[in-house]
């Protein structure tokens, strides 16, 4: 088998042909009991797994025993959970290779198949759990605008959406099965496929198929290498039963298989040569081979090592120098446009050392498009390469570079999110040394915050290691508005606690008080409350020494406001809000007044003094029209159809949720929408009106379906 077939064990033989029936039994059998006369549901995701750029080659025990499961799974009673395969063996074994075919071919039999790479969400060896469900939630529910932020709820509806969806999950770079236990699916119709260094005896004890790889045979090994060179002539020689100048075609095999034995059956090591060989046609093969052998004996490198080896050596000086500066990259991968930056030698040399990495296999496409990334393994290589040929100026200088062009774009990007929010820092200006990214939309702005949030989160670490506290705080700005979005709060915390310390150093009075407000929401959403207590005091006691009056005094009120109506203590809250709101006032700062008489009014109506929260949230709802701000005038009207239901005004009430739920459905926030049916088949069942109640609570269970939080109810 050489790659490419779609049964599983991958040769068309009658043994794998009655093996692909049984699974299509097992398919078959999993779907008794659908009814098609129910609703259409809400858009499907797409299957998302990584393209397989390299020749697949064997692996078929491995295959054919995940067959033989999901065949038995098939035939005995129905299963109660989902088929989980750990794979398991060092880097570069070709773990994850193996776990995307078989994704690929349980696409065949109706799985839907999604990817995720846990080292993308690992920071500091902890892994974002809260942001790895939202990532699923948001490719399982694409047409949901609001997620919850509490990782609870999120849980929930993780298990609600996964009940009924058969999926072929890919889980990569897994280091426990602690890190996973959550993401398992429901769905007992599932597969998971989880690609990790060690075997998962956790997993295993609890019915996982334990797979452990070894390296390919070198019969195989040597088929990778003749699948990517194809027939392609080096030095005078060509592969694939063809000669060129007379040479003997035995003697290009041998010294193939020379290169194979080298290789140690390591696919990734294979992969590279491969890519070695490709790059340098007219390189004698004689000296390929010799060199790799001298690092081999001379050196006393591992065979691997000295594949890479060779393939650096032979690299032009731009992608030689990018790959010694590529391992100090935080990010899970990188664009060029960050690869040119950490250069600093202009978008040509960029390109070139993009370029040139990726041909010589040392760069690999990242399952997100337009970027790559370093394998584990050849990152710990590079590293050595900087030891032995750069030097750490080279290094410091290209950290430099790439933490002043990312807060450069993550000011953009703030700014294209959202205009006229508080900031402290003064924007970097245009760079000479690399291209600015393109944002032509707050939608495509606040993606690339996302997709370079492990880069950003890191790089506020490294500014604080080397003494850039300006650009460690100021990099904290952009950064909150990512954090209010997704909630990654120990992230949050780690940058911010770093973003604070690195204020108070650089003497930035008004940065450090905004740190302090940013530190404290993320210490009170992770539950610590008397460090966000401690932080939010701090703020205001130095805002009201420091620039009392100004707008981060009224900031630092807000924030001691929300934590204290986040411990139950209303009407503190209260008075810190108004306090805010007189300084909004003085300056002639409308949203700021708007915002605070709407917290103000919320926080009147939680504490029962309804009659003046009604008065408030009028007034909020008055000026947020004014001031076209849907989402405050939505959450205002809400506000106020709760004070009408507490002060027993059933019609008013009912007025007010329907004129919230329009302003909801114009915004597209189903969260929210569900929130308020749910509220108004309360009010109306309390009136008597069990008809209303009976349609609100239908179609809060038709959004619920639609967004995955419940399953679709059977007849």
């Amino acid at each position: 088998m050489t790659g490419g077939g779609n049964t599983f064990g991958g040769n068309a033989s009658a043994h794998s042909v009655v093996q692909a029936r049984q699974i299509d039994s097992f398919t078959q059998h999993v779907h008794v009991g659908a009814d098609a006369s129910l609703p259409a549901p809400a858009p499907a995701p797409e299957c998302q797994l990584p393209v397989e750029e390299q020749p697949f080659e064997n692996r078929t025990p491995e295959r054919e025993q995940v067959g033989r499961e999901l065949a038995a799974r098939g035939r005995s009673a129905r299963p109660v959970r989902p088929l989980t395969v750990v794979l398991s063996g060092v880097s570069g074994i070709g773990k994850t290779a193996l776990a995307v075919r078989l994704a690929h071919e349980l696409e065949e039999h109706g799985l839907l198949s999604f990817y995720v790479d846990l080292d993308e969400w690992r920071t500091a060896g902890a892994i974002d759990l809260t942001a790895v469900l939202r990532h699923l939630l948001g490719w399982l529910t694409p047409a949901e605008s609001q997620l919850p932020e509490e990782r609870r709820a999120l849980e929930n509806r993780y298990r609600a959406r996964t009940r009924d969806t058969r999926l072929a999950l890919v889980l990569d770079n897994v280091w426990s099965a602690d890190e996973i236990t959550t993401l398992l699916p429901v769905s007992a119709e599932s597969v998971v496929l989880v690609a990790s260094q060690e075997r998962l005896s956790a997993l295993e004890s609890r019915g996982a198929l334990g797979l452990a790889l070894e390296p390919l045979s070198f019969e195989h090994a040597s088929e990778v290498l003749r699948q990517i060179v194809g027939g392609q002539a080096f030095g005078g020689q060509a592969f694939g039963g063809q000669t060129a100048g007379g040479v003997n075609p035995g003697e290009s095999s041998q010294a193939l298989a020379t290169i194979a034995r080298l290789c140690a059956g390591f696919p990734i090591a294979l992969h590279t040569a491969g890519k070695l060989l490709r790059a340098h046609p007219t390189r004698r093969m004689e000296r390929i081979v010799d060199d790799l052998t001298k690092d081999l004996h001379e050196k006393g490198l591992p065979v691997v090592e000295a594949v890479w080896n060779a393939a650096y050596a032979a690299l032009d000086p731009p992608a030689a120098r990018l790959y010694r500066l590529m391992p100090h990259h935080p990010g899970y991968d990188i664009t060029l446009d960050a690869a040119t930056a950490l250069l600093g030698t202009g978008l040509d040399d960029g390109e070139d050392g993009f370029d040139g990495l990726t041909n010589a296999g040392l760069l690999a496409l990242s399952p997100r498009a337009g970027r790559r990334r370093m394998h584990s393994l050849l990152r710990a290589h590079a590293v050595r390469c900087a030891g032995r040929h750069g030097d750490p100026a080279e290094t410091e200088e290209g950290l430099r570079r790439l933490l002043v062009w990312y807060r450069r774009q993550a000011e953009r990007a703030d700014r294209a999110i959202g205009a006229d929010r508080m900031r402290t820092a003064e924007p970097v200006p245009e760079l000479p040394y690399a291209p600015d990214v393109p944002f032509a939309s707050a939608a495509e702005a606040g993606a690339w915050l996302d997709a370079e949030r492990k880069a950003l989160y890191g790089l506020v670490r490294i500014a604080g290691d080397l003494g850039e506290d300006t650009h460690a705080w100021s990099l904290c700005e952009p950064l909150w508005k990512h954090y209010e979005d997704h909630g990654n709060h120990e992230d949050a915390i780690r940058a911010f606690e770093t973003g604070r310390d690195c204020a108070q150093r650089d003497g930035a009075a008004e940065a450090l008080i905004r740190m302090r407000c940013q530190l404290a929401q993320a210490l009170w959403k992770a539950g610590r409350a008397e460090d966000a207590d401690t932080e939010t005091r701090q703020a205001v006691l130095s805002a009201e020494s420091v620039v009392p009056g100004e707008k981060p005094h009224a900031s630092a009120l807000e924030f001691r406001g929300k934590y204290l109506a986040w411990r139950g203590e209303p009407e503190q809250a209260v008075v810190h809000f108004q306090r805010s709101r007189g300084i909004h006032l003085t300056i002639g700062n409308p949203y700021g007044v708007l915002l605070q008489t709407f917290l103000v009014g919320r926080t009147l109506r939680a504490a029962g003094r309804l009659t003046e929260a009604e008065a408030e949230l009028e007034a909020a709802r008055r000026m947020a029209v004014e001031q076209n701000r849907s989402r405050v005038t939505g959450r205002a009207v809400a506000e106020l159809a709760r004070t009408h239901r507490a002060l027993g005004r059933t019609a008013q009430a009912v007025a007010a949720y329907e004129e919230a739920l329009a302003h909801e459905r114009a915004r597209g926030s189903v969260h929210d929408q569900i929130a308020l049916h749910d509220e108004l088949a309360q009010v109306t069942e309390e009136s008597g009106d069990s008809e209303a109640a009976e349609r609100h609570r239908a179609r809060a269970r038709e959004l619920r379906v639609q967004m995955g939080m419940e399953a679709e109810p059977e007849d």
